[in-house]
């Protein structure tokens, strides 16, 4: 009944799914509670032939039972097999198929192709195509499923994707899979579903288990024959510019320890001092002549020591002249510098300190102006094709927080650079990260993704598929996620993609998120 079903539907009908949701299900049932199958080692069911005649129409033997049963499916090399002789276990079956495929001399591509159509056409025991099931997605009247299941993938939507074939548009003959990681990614979310959307041990969830063991051995055989395709390296590095500021005068400042001290300035000062105090006016300052040479100190009148002087004394006759507030120099207008770049130099001279050490002042300067800033950072592109549609931050679910925190953030209409600031309690010091990625990045661009806490690069957690109708939005964009702790007081969030700019153009396209968020302390 359940062959006949199955010869006279399509694969895509109803009662074809039907028919081999019974036979599995009579299948399961025997095994547990028919005794042949703990009896007899390797036994396999075969169909019950009509009294008076055998499963061919002939006459029967041996009170019903055929002594050699036919096997249904793919005829057998050998007709008939022994009852005592084992049947192939499930593993053989696979390294017998897998051995079949002859991956030399093929493309990329076409290994591609090849492990579908095997995964397509591969039967068990009784010449049943048991991945059948995942041949095609469920009918959309089955709403539950794809309420639950937001990203649906099936082995012909995987092999329109390898001839590179997107909804009703012709084949491009490129496949959208560049590396045999990402054809894993995408044939991995098959079994995950089935195993997501079917309870645990139940028929569906064991036939997902041994498709993921059957397509990761085959897998693991076309990577050893087959090369992937080479693929543009993005250098992100480039030169950094040299900034050079220079202070410093021509002549070098004096160490501490190089300072000498002039006995006879001292001398001089004491002289002074004790004269200003008796009432006579102090000597000039010996000038200094060229080359720092002074006159001879002769000049200068000594005082006796035994004799006594007094406010109302007799004042030597000798003219004395009485020393002014000292001024400027017109020599120093001579060697001081104009306005540099707009920058008053320091002050030529400065108010007498009485200090017998005089300052040295710098005959020249050289100062170098910055450089200009960095120009904006303009989108050249637009708004719908931004590299990251959508970032999402949000504190971790771990955290059970009563009131969670959730901001997403959208690109900027024109700056491929933005920033936000954040405050939040001390209790939310665990985030999740999640930029959204564009749907021509997941395409196969090459790309890559920069998220950073406090200067610390992030390590991708998972990859989310975006909820929603596939080319509305954002729905059917992946989302990868990342997860980072702040630290208390001021933290710095980045989030960064740079991606090849397409076939014939040179450089990068990059877009920069920069959060500061302020965490609070307890």
């Amino acid at each position: 009944m359940v062959q006949n079903a199955k010869d006279y539907n399509e694969q895509t009908s109803r009662a074809f799914s039907d028919a081999e949701k019974i036979r599995k299900l009579v299948f399961n049932y025997m095994k547990i509670h028919n005794p042949a199958y703990r009896d007899v080692e390797g036994y396999v069911s075969f169909p019950t032939p009509l009294p008076g005649k055998d499963a061919e129409g002939g006459a029967h033997t041996n009170g019903g039972r055929s002594e050699t049963p036919a096997k249904r499916g793919k005829a057998s090399a050998t007709p008939a097999v022994e009852e005592s002789k084992p049947a192939a276990s499930a593993s053989d079956e696979v390294e017998e198929n897998q051995s079949g495929l002859d991956f030399a001399g093929k493309t990329f591509q076409q290994a591609q192709q090849m492990i579908i159509d095997e995964l397509l056409s591969y039967t068990d025991d009784e010449g049943l195509e048991i991945y059948t099931p995942f041949a095609m997605l469920p009918s959309r009247k089955l709403e539950d499923y794809y309420k639950f299941i937001k990203y649906p993938v099936s082995l012909k939507g995987v092999a329109k994707r390898i001839r590179g074939q997107h909804g009703r548009n012709d084949p491009t003959g490129i496949t959208d899979f560049k590396s045999w990681d990402k054809f894993g990614e995408e044939m991995a979310f098959i079994w995950k579903n089935a195993r997501d959307y079917n309870e645990d041990g139940s028929e569906m969830y064991l036939l997902a288990n041994d498709f993921e063991e059957h397509f990761n051995e085959l897998l693991e055989d076309v990577r050893s024959k087959v090369e992937e395709p080479s693929q543009p390296k993005l250098k992100l590095g480039g030169p950094k510019p040299k900034v050079t500021l220079s202070l410093s005068g021509n002549k070098p400042s004096p160490a501490p320890g190089a300072v000498s001290v002039d006995s006879e300035a001292l001398a001089r000062q004491r002289q002074m001092v004790s004269a200003g105090a008796s009432g006579y006016a102090t000597q000039q300052r010996p000038k200094y002549g060229v080359n720092g040479t002074s006159h001879s100190n002769s000049q200068i009148p000594t005082l006796d020591p035994s004799r006594t002087y007094t406010a109302g004394s007799h004042r030597s006759p000798e003219p004395v002249k009485v020393e002014s507030r000292p001024s400027q120099s017109p020599a120093l207008n001579a060697v001081l510098p104009s306005l540099t770049n707009g920058t008053m130099p320091p002050p030529s001279f400065r108010p007498n300190s009485s200090s017998p050490h005089p300052t040295q002042l710098p005959t020249s300067y050289h100062y170098t102006a910055p450089t200009l800033l960095p120009p904006t950072p303009v989108r050249t592109y637009p708004l719908e094709n931004a590299l990251i549609p959508l970032i999402t931050l949000k504190t971790h679910p771990h955290l059970k927080l009563p009131s969670p925190f959730h901001l997403e953030i959208s690109p900027h209409p024109t700056l491929a650079t933005q920033s936000r600031t954040l405050t939040l309690p001390h209790t939310h010091y665990f985030l999740q990260i999640s930029p959204t990625i564009s749907r021509r990045l997941s395409s196969g661009t090459p790309y890559k993704c920069f998220v950073t806490v406090n200067g610390t690069r992030l390590t991708q957690r998972d990859t989310v598929v975006e909820s929603g109708e596939v080319g509305q939005g954002i729905g059917g964009l992946r989302r990868h996620v990342y997860e980072g702790s702040l630290a208390q007081g001021v933290n710095r969030v980045e989030v960064e993609v740079a991606a090849a700019r397409g076939e014939g153009k040179e450089g990068l396209d990059v877009e920069r998120f920069v959060g500061f968020v302020n965490l609070l302390r307890a």
